[in-house]
C-alpha cells in the first residue's frame, strides 16, 4: 500500500482518538455533578449539554471521514468507486455503524432528559439510562478501536 493511502486511512483513527478523548471527558460529568451545587452546577450542566451536542456532531464527522478515507483510498488504488466499496466487509465497519446508532440513541436520551427536566416531568429514569448507556459505550468503544487497529494492520500488511 502506498504511503499516501496509509496516511489517508490513518485520518479516521486519529480523529476517532480525539473524539474518544472528548467522550471520556464528557462522561466525567457524572462525578462532577455530585460535587457541584447551585449556579455552578447549572453552568456545568449547560456546558455538558452543549458539549454533548458538539460531541455528537464530531462522531458524525468521524464516521463521514471513515467513508471518505475509504473512497479516496480506493480511487488512489486505481479501482472504480462502486456502492459496494462503502459497505463494510469486516466486523469493525459493522460495529462502527452499530456504534453510530447507539451514539444517536445516547444523544437522544440526553436531549430527552433535558426536555423532561425543563417541562417539570420526571426524568430520573431517562437520566439513569443515559448514564448507563454511556458506561456500556466505553467498553464498546474500546473493543471497536482495537478491532480497527487489527483491521488497519490487515490493510497495510
Amino acid at each position: 500500500m502506498e504511503p499516501t493511502q496509509v496516511f489517508i486511512l490513518l485520518l479516521h483513527p486519529i480523529a476517532a482518538l480525539l473524539v474518544i478523548r472528548e467522550f471520556l471527558r464528557q462522561r466525567e460529568w457524572r462525578k462532577e455533578s455530585l460535587a457541584l451545587k447551585g449556579a455552578e452546577r447549572a453552568g456545568a450542566l449547560e456546558r455538558h449539554e452543549a458539549d454533548g451536542e458538539r460531541l455528537f456532531r464530531m462522531v458524525l464527522a468521524v464516521v463521514g471521514l471513515a467513508f471518505l478515507a475509504r473512497a479516496v483510498s480506493v480511487v488512489l488504488a486505481g479501482k472504480s468507486l462502486e456502492v459496494g466499496v462503502f459497505l463494510p466487509g469486516h466486523f469493525h465497519g459493522w460495529a462502527g455503524l452499530l456504534g453510530l446508532a447507539l451514539m444517536t440513541y445516547l444523544w437522544m436520551l440526553g436531549r430527552r432528559v433535558s426536555a423532561q427536566k425543563a417541562a417539570g416531568e420526571k426524568f430520573a429514569r431517562t437520566k439513569m439510562l443515559h448514564g448507563r448507556l454511556a458506561d456500556v459505550m466505553v467498553a464498546l468503544i474500546a473493543i471497536h478501536a482495537f478491532l480497527g487497529f487489527l483491521y488497519f494492520l490487515q490493510l497495510v500488511g
